[in-house]
């Protein structure tokens, strides 16, 4: 089955953790921290539509900057959803310049607080120079978006600070069966697109035009492919305690990809405790425990750049022998 997504981290694992996330047969993406993002094209910034920000150290958000200077002049708004304090950081990132010359431009940046219980909203318009206008408060449940059969939920951490962790996962992944299609001699379009999303919504009573005829859904539904939708994980920069390995395991459970930091190796735990990261044994326990299908390391800590075959190896030795641990990007 094609998948609906496909996902890349963006730098190597000794460099600022980002995960971008494209859509196949859409013209948008999503991002997963938003740290140095030079390894992106103006082209792959450009299509971004969401940033889901852990939190707002350096290495995580250094990136907004070029993201929103790549952006400006896009209709499209950009949603942020980070943690407590993200809506006064994007305040004063944009308060830290002059915008005296795009009262014309069209952007709008709609950004989400998440708290442990409410989810706190402000908006910024480049019509109203980027000044923040305060949005509702709502409740917060684990979900923080829905949209096109597709749903990213948080849940909150401990790294010394309150950070994010998310999921992504479609609800269903449906495909054409194009040997059926050719063989009932139905011209492939747009009604397949209006027949997929019938299927998802579950509409019972539906007529599609397909060359020049009108066929009922249910004449119809037999050339999908409904199969379990893709799930991926992203975790980094939270402490090692019993609270945060349970809320872990509880968010990447059963996804196909885990993207999580295993920043020092297990023999530095006491470290790793003081400085509110996981350890390569905790890395492999996790993942293990959510029963997830692969793991990749995404935040490594520089003092282990020669070692990181050795990272690798802790982290699979905690790792089922059914699982995989795919290759770094370059490190080049």
């Amino acid at each position: 089955m094609k998948s609906t997504f496909f996902s890349k981290l963006v730098n190597n694992p000794f460099q600022d953790p980002i995960l971008y996330v494209r859509f196949r047969r859409e013209k948008d993406a999503v991002m997963f921290d938003c740290g140095d993002v030079y390894g992106l094209s103006v082209r792959e910034i450009q299509k971004i539509s969401d940033i889901f920000v852990t939190h707002m150290h350096v290495d995580h958000f250094i990136g907004f900057d070029n993201v929103l200077r790549c952006l400006l002049n896009r209709e499209a708004p950009l949603h942020i959803y980070g943690p407590r304090g993200i809506i006064n950081a994007v305040a004063h990132k944009l308060k830290g310049y002059t915008w005296n010359l795009i009262k014309e431009y069209p952007l709008k940046i709609e950004v989400c607080e998440v708290h442990k219980d409410v989810i706190l909203r402000g908006s910024f318009y480049a019509t109203e120079g980027f000044n923040k206008i305060d949005g509702p408060v709502t409740a917060f449940d684990k979900i923080i978006m829905i949209k096109e059969g597709l749903t990213v939920e948080a849940d909150v951490f401990d790294h010394g600070i309150e950070v994010l962790g998310f999921s992504l996962h479609e609800d269903t992944q449906i495909n054409i069966n194009k040997a059926l299609l050719l063989e009932r001699g139905l011209t492939p379009g747009a009604w397949l697109n209006e027949l997929k999303a019938a299927i998802r919504n579950d509409i019972k009573d539906l007529r599609l035009r397909v060359d020049g005829h009108y066929y009922h859904i249910e004449e119809l539904c037999g050339l999908a492919m409904i199969t379990r939708g893709q799930k991926i994980a992203y975790i980094t920069d939270i402490s090692p305690s019993e609270a945060n390995i349970k809320k872990a395991i509880g968010l990447a459970a059963g996804a196909d990809t885990l993207y999580i930091e295993a920043f020092f190796l297990a023999e530095d735990v006491e470290r790793a405790h003081k400085r509110n990261h996981l350890t390569t044994a905790h890395t492999g326990h996790i993942a293990r425990c959510a029963n997830v299908i692969n793991v990749e390391i995404t935040h490594v800590s520089p003092k282990y750049i020669t070692m990181y075959e050795r990272i690798k190896l802790e982290v699979k030795e905690g790792y089922p022998p059914c699982g995989s641990l795919r290759a770094a990007p370059s490190m080049s």
